[in-house]
């Protein structure tokens, strides 16, 4: 997609731009290089395809060309551009990491790496916590942080809250490099089916420490209701992902019992894939 700027249309140039947020903690340019970088990492600019240019992404985000010329600073710092005088910014080959890819709605099949277990405490548990689980408000539960790391990048961090009855009944020595929902399964607590939803959100300054990013970095959100044949709510997991640093992969296969398409409503469709996330 050589000379985005260029060879798009106004139109086709309007449906490829991402807005940028102003929320406080958000820097433009980091917003700005993240869209580029993700935009590379992604093959949207292959190796040799010039980015667009500073006056369209100054025109397109609505910010200043030095915005512009810091976020294209960072990523000519990280190697993954070249500024060609009279020609553009040129895309090289990325030097960072090559995305992980995971099969299904969990990120639990990749189990290379190291997985470390940030915290691991009783808590209050936030209004949305609490009502996720199925449980009063300011309900004590257990809460456990782990990070996924690979080659000594972090990967995903990933939050597991469950009610106070069954967290009390599992020891840290209990984890090791297992799953939390696996530690649950040896309580008698199984799961037998979840619902995830994934969104977006932009890093603060706690995920961004722990991920080894910059604040206002986008990142995938992912959260995961775990539930038993009984339908009792045991495990509630949110997982924070750097896009560039893993990718999801969403097999479906159609209902049974539906005749829509498979890639219909999604209450009509199935993912296959691992059963658990860190």
């Amino acid at each position: 997609m050589a000379g985005i700027g260029k060879y798009m249309t106004r139109s086709e140039q309007g449906n490829w731009m991402t807005g940028l947020t102003r929320k406080e903690g958000a820097a433009l340019h980091h917003q700005l290089f993240s869209i580029l970088r993700t935009g590379i990492l992604s093959g949207r600019y292959a190796v040799g395809d010039l980015l667009p240019s500073e006056e369209w992404l100054a025109e397109n985000y609505n910010v200043s060309r030095a915005t512009v010329r810091r976020a294209m600073q960072t990523l000519h710092a990280r190697g993954m551009i070249e500024r060609c005088p009279g020609v553009g910014t040129r895309v090289l080959l990325s030097k960072e990491l090559t995305p992980a890819v995971s099969t299904g709605l969990d990120f639990g099949d990749i189990d290379v790496g190291e997985l470390a277990t940030q915290s691991f405490e009783f808590i209050t548990a936030p209004s949305d916590v609490a009502a996720q689980l199925g449980l009063p408000s300011e309900t004590t539960v257990l809460r456990i942080v782990r990070l996924r790391s690979h080659n000594g990048l972090p990967v995903r961090v990933t939050s597991h809250y469950m009610p106070r009855q069954l967290g009390e009944c599992l020891k840290p020595d209990m984890l090791g490099q297992k799953m939390v929902v696996d530690a649950l399964a040896t309580l008698g607590a199984v799961g037998q089916h979840a619902v995830v939803t994934i969104g977006a959100v932009i890093a603060d300054a706690a995920d961004a420490g722990m991920l080894q990013i910059e604040v206002g970095t986008p990142l995938i959100d992912l959260t995961r209701v775990v539930r038993t044949e009984e339908d009792e709510c045991v495990l509630l997991q949110h997982t924070l992902i750097p896009p560039e640093r893993q990718k999801l992969v969403i097999d479906v296969v159609r209902d049974e019992e539906s005749s829509l398409p498979v890639l219909g409503i999604g209450r009509h469709v199935r993912a296959r894939g691992a059963e658990a996330v860190d």
